[in-house]
């Protein structure tokens, strides 16, 4: 697929891989990671070595990274596969949730039902206690896209962030109301999107591609007879 997007890229043409990082333990248990340093786990770690050998056939001028440590982990994976190191832009950073992160959605519900329901029925205009709205997100990462419009107006830049990022992203190119991105944008751990610019205009290519992960996992024998 990615191969295809190079040609389809053409002259005049810059696709931007939006990448969110591997997973972490948290992710794991549905617990709300935000601004949260994080690290990625073992399953997260793999993950993000299958992202960087789909990206390593792809010629990428400029890699970007969030400042969080689990997007820095992927984004060094990426970086060894594709020859640059990652350019961090605090601009990336993942929404804030304030007061809710480390903890479960169930969590949150029976220990702040009213908070919970205003904030789940329009998180662009509703924030966590003491966290950030999706509008409020927006306002910063729309600035970082319209810097890097300019800067690569052809080739390819991969940008690894993280799901609020992507989903976000992906609605504000699409003309999807904000409010909606969490029931209508999937995003999983190691997810490619592909934002394409031309001409000054934005297109989605390609959203939550996973592909690169579905593949046979095999782990190494725990001993010297595989005990």
């Amino acid at each position: 697929m990615l191969i295809s997007l190079c040609i389809y890229l053409g002259s005049g043409m810059a696709l931007f891989y939006f990448v969110r990082h591997g997973e972490t333990e948290w992710n794991a248990e549905g617990r709300l990671c935000g601004r949260t340093d994080v690290p990625l786990s073992k399953v997260g770690r793999w993950q993000a070595r299958l992202l960087a050998a789909r990206l390593k056939p792809i010629s990428v001028e400029a890699l970007y990274s969030s400042p969080l440590g689990r997007a820095l982990e992927t984004a060094g994976l990426i970086g060894a596969a594709v020859g640059h190191e990652p350019v961090v832009d605090g601009r990336l950073v993942e929404l804030n949730y304030g007061a809710w992160e480390g903890r479960t959605f169930d969590e949150i519900k029976r220990s702040d039902p009213d908070a919970y329901r205003a904030w789940d029925a329009d998180p662009a205009s509703m924030a966590p206690p003491e966290g950030e709205t999706g509008f409020q997100l927006v306002e910063r990462v729309t600035p970082f896209l319209a810097e890097m419009s300019q800067r690569y107006q052809q080739g390819n830049v991969a940008v690894v962030c993280h799901k609020t990022v992507c989903r976000l992203m992906a609605c504000h190119i699409m003309g999807v109301p904000l409010s909606q991105y969490r029931k209508r944008i999937p995003m999983e751990n190691a997810a490619l999107n592909v934002f394409a610019h031309k001409e000054g205009k934005w297109q989605v290519v390609a959203l939550n591609d996973i592909s690169h992960l579905i593949v046979p996992r095999v782990e190494p024998p725990s001993g010297p007879l595989g005990e």
